[in-house]
C-alpha cells in the first residue's frame, strides 16, 4: 500500500511538471496556447510598472516586443519593435504596422500590490515584417521579458532572456529546474516518511 501511495505521489509531481509554461524571471510565469494561426498567453506575477516580453531578436536588436501597462482603468497592450534595429523599440503604428495585440478584457492589475494577470492573444504570423517577428512553433527562437519601475516608457530595471520552443502540444517548464529540486526534496520526505 505505501509503495502504491509513493507512485501516485511521484507521478502526481512529473504531471504536475508537464505544462506550456515559462518560469520567467521576477517571479513571472508565462502560459501559452497555440491553436494556428494564433497564439494565446497568460502573463502573471508582480511588478508596478510596465512588463513586456520581447520575440526574437538578439537582445534588443531585431526585437518585437509585447508591452502592458496600467491606464487607469484596464490593461492595455502596446506592440512595439526594433525590428528595424534603430536602439529605439517604438510602438508599431509609428511604424505605419498595426497593434497586432488582443488584451482579454478580463485582465487585471491590482495597483496596491502590482499584481498583473494578464491573458492576449497575436497572430502567429501578422505579415508584417517591418514591425513583427513569426512566432514558429517547434523552432527554437529568442524570448526576452523585462519590467519597468512604472508605467513610462523607458529604460528598463530587470531583463532576462532565453533560447526556447514553443510547441503546440504540452511540454516541460524549461527553467523549471528548481521545481525539479523542489519536487525531489519532497519525494525524499515522503518516502522518509512512509518507510520509517
Amino acid at each position: 500500500m505505501k509503495l502504491l501511495i509513493l507512485f501516485l505521489i511521484v507521478s502526481a509531481c512529473t504531471q504536475a511538471q508537464v505544462t506550456n509554461k515559462i518560469s520567467l524571471s521576477n517571479g513571472f510565469v508565462l502560459n501559452y496556447q497555440i491553436s494556428s494561426p494564433s497564439i494565446s498567453f497568460t502573463l502573471t506575477g508582480s511588478n508596478k510598472g510596465y512588463v513586456a516580453l520581447g520575440f526574437g531578436g538578439n537582445g534588443m536588436d531585431y526585437i518585437d516586443v509585447a508591452a502592458f501597462k496600467w491606464d487607469g482603468t484596464k490593461v492595455v497592450g502596446e506592440d512595439r519593435t526594433n525590428i528595424d534595429d534603430q536602439n529605439v523599440v517604438d510602438l508599431d503604428t509609428n511604424k505605419s504596422c498595426i497593434n497586432n495585440l488582443t488584451v482579454d478584457p478580463s485582465s487585471t492589475y491590482d495597483s496596491s500590490t502590482g499584481n498583473w494577470s494578464i491573458k492576449f492573444s497575436r497572430p502567429l504570423n501578422t505579415n508584417e515584417p517591418n514591425c513583427d517577428q513569426v512566432i514558429q512553433p517547434e523552432t527554437a527562437q529568442n524570448l526576452a521579458f523585462a519590467v519597468f519601475k512604472d508605467f513610462t516608457w523607458q529604460q528598463h530595471t530587470s531583463q532576462k532572456y532565453w533560447k526556447f520552443t514553443l510547441s503546440a502540444s504540452a511540454q516541460k517548464d524549461p527553467n523549471a529546474s528548481s521545481q525539479l529540486v523542489q519536487y525531489s526534496y519532497l519525494i525524499l520526505l515522503l518516502v522518509l516518511i512512509l518507510f520509517i
